[in-house]
């Protein structure tokens, strides 16, 4: 962990402050949670007992030398050295907003309202909530993820726009990556005239998947030699097909095939004029009898099946961003759950749970398989062919180390008061 988190710890500005972050990110993992007093309980006996180590952490927290943004700084530098080790042709960088919740709370500062879908109400909709919204930018074409760009935020305080955000998302990681080929990836929410402008000029190239299929725009007329005067659903519904193979899908532990046929045009933006390709692709869905058609968007030229292949493949790896949401969020590091009560604080902590969630990538892809399979067996591996080998058996097995360490450490200083049960 000291090696892995070695260019955040080179920033700190007090040789001790490397101790209290590794003991805050051990305890994160070991307790599988933010909360400060219950990842206190994980410390090594021998180091000190869990009450000066979680004040400890609160002081980290709290310290003005350690702003938030220093924190981010040294995720960023994390990213630069994940990118320089696996050299990947060029980076794919998911961008997307995620909201988390706060249930009950109403007086913490900056406490917003935002939107969930996850969970549903009772009625299966979708619901407004108290919490904190958050954007980060993930480089997911590498085995270890790479953040490039992260916020906890609140809509009332210093507040400008959501589209700011992403600007500043997609500043960040090109000043991070000067030099390298940058492919920015997202859901409908980043289907913006704006956000298409604000990649060009980081010299980007970007694939999105289109919301507004209502919007005006202009296609190329090669018979007659002109640009002509379309809606965006109107061709995309007339679009023929020029190619399909099959995918393979997994949720949920299962896994199905599927047969995509894909078709591509090239087009203009109205208003701005910037070139783009509308790479179509239908889903056909034989297990539910359905047809799913996705519309992505994108400034690379498609010109054959492998480029539209590329394109596609490329917007799909966006997913891994989800998961890894998923895995701060629910039943993994549970990050909704932290109590501490200023903004400051939480992005601060907000990110040691990002480094965390990180490390338990970095164990899990680069380590020797028989190591990872040691500690997912610890963690609880049936040794079934339903067991699914993600992060979070691996993270119970993670858990059980430190739970171990802490153990151990508590009956070298203090054995367990055996002769206590002679007297009763």
């Amino acid at each position: 962990m000291t090696t892995f988190l070695r260019p955040l710890l080179d920033l700190l500005p007090d040789r001790r402050l490397p101790r209290v972050v590794l003991l805050a990110i051990r305890g994160i993992l070991a307790g599988a949670t933010p909360v400060i007093t219950a990842l206190a309980q994980s410390v090594a006996h021998t180091d000190c007992d869990p009450w000066p180590a979680a004040k400890r952490i609160y002081r980290l927290l709290a310290n003005p030398r350690v702003p938030s943004r220093l924190f981010t700084t040294g995720l960023y530098q994390l990213a630069r050295a994940t990118v320089a080790h696996e050299q990947p042709e060029y980076l794919v960088i998911a961008v997307d907003p995620v909201n988390f919740e706060k249930p009950y709370t109403q007086a913490l500062e900056g406490v917003s309202t935002v939107h969930k879908s996850t969970p549903p109400d009772r009625l299966g909709r979708a619901r407004l909530a108290r919490g904190y919204p958050a954007i980060t930018a993930t480089v997911v074409n590498t085995r270890v993820p790479a953040t490039t760009y992260a916020n906890w935020f609140s809509y009332t305080l210093d507040f400008r726009s959501q589209n700011w955000e992403f600007k500043r998302a997609f500043r960040t990681t090109r000043g991070l990556f000067p030099t390298q080929r940058l492919r920015f990836v997202g859901d409908a929410g980043l289907d913006d005239q704006k956000l298409f402008g604000w990649i060009a000029k980081v010299k980007g190239e970007f694939v999105m998947r289109a919301s507004h299929l209502e919007r005006l725009v202009e296609v190329e007329n090669a018979r007659l030699h002109r640009w002509e005067r379309e809606q965006l659903e109107e061709l995309v519904s007339s679009i023929p097909f020029t190619t399909r193979w099959q995918v393979a899908f997994q949720h949920a532990g299962t896994s199905r095939i599927a047969t995509v046929q894909v078709g591509w045009l090239h087009l203009r933006l109205l208003e701005t004029q910037q070139d783009l390709w509308a790479v179509v692709v239908e889903e056909d869905e034989r297990a539910e009898r359905a047809v799913r058609r996705l519309v992505l968007l994108t400034t690379v030229a498609v010109a054959s099946e492998a480029e539209a292949r590329a394109v596609y493949e490329d917007w799909r790896l966006r997913r891994r961003l989800e998961h890894g949401y998923r895995f701060d969020q629910e039943q993994g590091l549970d990050v909704e759950d932290m109590r501490v009560q200023t903004l400051e604080r939480m992005q601060r902590l907000f990110v040691l749970v990002l480094l965390a969630a990180e490390f338990v990538f970095h164990v899990m892809e680069p380590w020797p398989p028989a190591a990872v399979r040691w500690l997912r067996r610890l963690g609880g591996k049936l040794g079934r062919s339903i067991d699914r080998d993600g992060p979070y058996l691996l993270l119970r097995g993670l858990q059980a180390v430190w739970q171990t360490v802490a153990t151990l450490t508590l009956m070298l200083i203090e054995p367990f008061p055996h002769h206590a049960f002679d007297d009763t």
